[in-house]
């Protein structure tokens, strides 16, 4: 009587949990008992004789597991409580991990992007890395989920990733602690000829939109007459904040009476509420003022929904290299005490009607960042040897125009040869006026360059 009390709760949850699926089936004329009946079966079987006593939650969870991952989707999966809980934390801008985000590309353990002063991008990690073992063991047939609660733990703790990096010929180790991951959404800054600086690190979580009316009003009180929106690296996140942020710089008009700035397709039946369009309002703070983006090979999801609605809209100039490529979205559904499924439910379309899926965003104007060689790599971990560098700033506090012979010609009695381009940068990096780094971000560079001639223009 036990057993068979058991098989009727598994069929009760199991109708819970995917009903609305096999409620489709039913109005279609199938026959549900029939289709469940092998998964029944296999349920009776192992409870009856498999070697040892298996919680029924376990073979559930087993089973749910099993059905996402036969859609061989990268973006769909199963999160038990204790991940599901986690999310949630996340939306809520904090939780305890390394600060990547993850996908299955080509069935490999990818990291889209590490967010700004997390300890994976601390540690170097960069986006389209491939985690090939977590903690000595192979990632191999891993799923999202899996990953995430390997790399997720408490602050303090270390996690060790073997990483395979395209251009490098042997695997990377990475060894790296644990921190409180928090979310500062934007950072904000007003750069040289009043030119509004915004850096959105991540639409993780429910705040981004107000935090960036915050920064742009902040920028509006310092009279920034132009904005650079920073989108780099930016893995992206909840659809509604990436549609409220582009709604800040777009706006219909007498000319354009709708103007569209993302919308959603998912499959074919009436009034599905994945198929809709998502318009400009007129509520924009940022409708007028010359705007640049930026974007790189880690701007992805909601950052690219951004970045092609300013584009498509010829709203701003999107400069740097093309984006990630991630064009669909995902719906969080909770299963009552069974954690929750991550389903992807629709692909994004831009204002033009492409969806850009394993595709990415080109940029207008294409700039490709700054990247150190390994021969100047070795030649930058001697200049942090030499005690030559810091007697130079020390001395001379205003560098910039200051010739380095001098310099040049101390370093290579230490055995140290640098030529001006690379020390100029190795120099902008150390000193105290960190405003100089900024010469060091060709892309940042550009999109200055490009807002000083449209000033320009419009004078």
């Amino acid at each position: 009587m036990k057993k068979n009390k058991n098989f009727l709760i598994v069929i009760v949850i199991f109708s819970l949990a995917i009903g609305g699926f096999f409620f489709a089936k039913v109005q279609a004329g199938s026959n549900l008992s029939s289709e469940l009946k092998p998964l029944f079966d296999t349920y009776q079987e192992i409870q009856s004789w498999y070697i040892e006593k298996i919680k029924p939650s376990r073979l559930i969870e087993g089973a749910i597991k099993g059905m996402i991952e036969s859609l061989e989707d990268p973006y769909s999966h199963w999160m038990d409580a204790q991940s599901y809980k986690e999310m949630e934390q996340e939306r809520e801008g904090q939780f305890g991990g390394l600060g990547i985000e993850i996908t299955l590309k080509d069935e490999i353990l990818t990291i889209v992007s590490p967010l700004e002063g997390t300890p994976a991008s601390e540690a170097g990690l960069q986006p389209w890395d491939k985690i090939i073992e977590i903690n000595g063991e192979s990632t191999q047939g891993i799923t999202s989920t899996e990953a995430m609660q390997k790399l997720r733990g408490e602050p303090g703790t270390v996690v060790t990733l073997t990483i395979q990096r395209e251009e490098e010929k042997d695997p990377l180790l990475f060894t790296i602690t644990r921190g409180i991951i928090e979310f500062p959404n934007v950072k904000e800054e007003l750069l040289d000829e009043n030119i509004g600086y915004i850096r959105i690190v991540g639409f993780t979580n429910e705040n981004t939109a107000k935090d960036l009316r915050a920064a742009l009003a902040e920028l509006k009180d310092r009279e920034a007459v132009a904005l650079i929106l920073d989108l780099r690296y930016n893995p992206g996140g909840l659809l509604t904040q990436a549609i409220e942020v582009a709604d800040e710089f777009l706006s219909p008009n007498e000319f354009l009476p709708e103007v569209i700035i993302v919308s959603t397709k998912g499959r074919d039946f009436p009034q599905n509420p994945q198929n809709r369009v998502y318009y400009a309002d007129e509520q924009g703070e940022w409708l007028e003022l010359p705007l640049v983006i930026l974007i790189n090979e880690g701007s992805a999801s909601a950052s690219e929904i951004v970045a092609a609605a300013i584009k498509d809209n010829n709203r701003g100039t999107l400069i740097g290299s093309k984006s990630f490529g991630k064009g669909t979205v995902q719906s969080v559904r909770p299963l009552e005490n069974y954690g929750a499924i991550a389903l992807t439910t629709a692909k994004y379309l831009t204002p033009s009607g492409v969806c850009i899926e394993g595709e990415g965003i080109e940029p207008c104007i294409k700039v490709k960042a700054f990247k150190l060689t390994e021969e100047e790599e070795e030649v930058l971990a001697k200049l942090e040897k030499s005690e030559l560098i810091d007697e130079f700033l020390t001395q001379y506090p205003q560098w910039e125009a200051v010739d380095l012979a001098s310099l040049i010609s101390g370093l290579e009695k230490e055995e140290v040869k640098v030529n001006e381009d690379l020390l100029r940068r190795y120099l902008r990096w150390e000193d105290d006026i960190k405003e100089n780094d900024i010469l060091n971000d060709l892309q940042l560079l550009k999109a200055i360059e490009i807002i000083g001639e449209s000033m320009n223009y419009e004078l």
